[in-house]
């Protein structure tokens, strides 16, 4: 397997989601300064409502990298994935027409009105530019991916920039630009795809059956990654439908900030699975065993940043003092939930475990659904409420890594106490001691903890550079 390679896509990936990081950063702590809390609600209302556009693809997207994945880009069948392409516009069009419908029924108002007609224009742009997305990954072409990323938020972010400096208060020229945004990316993405474009089409019998077998295989793998994103969505449902918008706002920006870390550290598994696909089982274990050991040495280190960031943002943003009370909450998540995304679901894609994946994603969901109702109707506490996602998030990263190292008959979960650990003695810190008292204690463990586990971390990181 060339680790050179996936290094190397790694790292453009990486520049890729730290602009995107970039991005969401100014979008959650500056913008809300220049619009008003009316505004910045329908912002953040059509941001909601672009997260689960991927439901509309059905799965063939998903179905089309699991298919693919590992295949060179001559190894492909272009005539095939082309009319996949052009049958997922079609039914692209049907659903965008059933939501522009809806928007121009008259039962919501103007500005609601537009949110949902722009989230219908945004589902034809974003659904067919991750058509080849997903493929580009799938060849081992991510470099292609993130380009298209680092395309989608530059020019987000040249607007975003001038309209910041201008003081601009309308939330529709936010939502406006950040879909012409995406019709750039989707411009770069047909540019690099027009050899498929161009190759043909087969017939419209065979371009339904083949986009059918595409989305059974894609389903579980949509309706998984659709069921993680609710185990914390599901929380915050039920902190805005019984606390009120403030408490959601103050969570939310708590939340923001760890999707935001998670999501940089997750775009691994779309890099690692291509790869993986063509290595021997014997690579494939090897890598598994140098990638967590890694993750087990660094992720933890994050506990670093939570005191900096907090005294930041309080300073930045003192209304929202009380968000990062949550904020040191969820950041166990940024250590479990970026495990999960690295090595749980890469390597139960290798495995072609994806009703496993469903399985673990559906309980997980169930756990904190639990929490969330018994945290609200009978304890009434948010902390509950989160704190049984924290919970769930963990009991899942834990399961599926004694799962996959059961299937490649290895043990690694024990290795995993450490961060266990590391994780206690943070959550300890946070609650009982002032917050540059806790840094320091937290900082004094971490230290402790990479020295004792260097001699692991190079061996992993030779194996990774060999």
């Amino acid at each position: 397997m060339d680790y050179r390679s996936i290094l190397s896509n790694f790292s453009v990936a990486l520049g890729a989601q730290g602009l995107s990081t970039l991005v969401g950063l100014l979008t959650s702590l500056i913008v809300p300064k220049l619009l008003g809390v009316a505004d910045f609600g329908y912002w953040q209302l059509f941001i909601f409502y672009t997260t689960y556009l991927s439901l509309f693809t059905l799965g063939l997207n998903d179905g089309v990298y699991l298919i693919e994945g590992g295949k060179r880009r001559d190894e492909t069948n272009k005539k095939q994935l082309a009319s996949q392409f052009w049958v997922e516009c079609g039914y692209q069009f049907i659903f965008a027409g059933i939501i522009v419908a809806v928007a121009l029924s008259g039962v919501f108002d103007g500005d609601r009105s537009f949110v949902i007609l722009m989230t219908a224009v945004y589902l034809l742009l974003n659904n067919c530019s991750n058509f080849f997305g997903y493929l580009f990954q799938a060849m081992n072409e991510s470099k292609l991916y993130s380009i298209s990323t680092i395309i989608n938020c530059t020019c987000f972010l040249a607007p975003l920039l001038v309209m910041l400096v201008t003081g601009d208060s309308d939330f529709r020229h936010y939502v406006f630009f950040y879909a012409i945004a995406r019709l750039a990316s989707l411009g770069f993405s047909l540019w690099k795809g027009r050899d498929f474009l161009h190759a043909g089409l087969v017939d419209i019998q065979t371009s339904f059956r083949l986009a059918w077998k595409s989305i059974r295989a894609g389903s579980k793998l949509l309706l998984s990654t659709i069921a993680g994103s609710l185990i914390l969505g599901i929380a915050r449902f039920m902190v805005d439908a019984n606390w009120g918008i403030e408490e959601f706002s103050i969570v939310s920006l708590a939340v923001s900030i760890t999707s935001f870390v998670m999501t940089l550290v997750s775009q691994a598994s779309m890099v690692l699975f291509p790869a993986l696909r063509q290595a021997e089982k014997d690579e494939a274990v090897n890598f598994y065993l140098a990638a967590s050991n890694a993750l087990d040495v660094l992720l933890p280190l994050t506990y670093v940043l939570y005191a900096p960031m907090a005294a930041l943002l309080t300073w930045w943003l003192p209304q929202y003092e009380a968000s990062f009370t949550f904020f040191a909450l969820l950041m166990p998540l940024c250590i479990f939930n970026s495990r999960m995304g690295v090595v749980g679901n890469t390597f139960l894609w290798v495995l072609r475990k994806e009703s496993r994946l469903l399985a673990i994603n559906i309980a997980t969901l169930g756990i904190s659904a639990l929490f969330a109702v018994v945290g609200t109707f009978w304890f009434h506490s948010i902390g509950i409420v989160f704190g049984g996602a924290v919970l769930a998030v963990i009991v899942r990263s834990l399961y599926t890594e004694w799962y996959i190292g059961r299937e490649f008959k290895v043990q690694k979960v024990s290795s995993m106490a450490g961060s266990i650990v590391v994780t206690i003695c943070f959550a300890i810190a946070t609650a009982l001691l002032p917050l540059w008292t806790a840094w320091v204690v937290v900082a004094v463990i971490c230290a402790i903890y990479s020295i004792t586990n260097l001699k692991r971390f190079k061996w992993a990181l030779n194996l990774l550079r060999a």
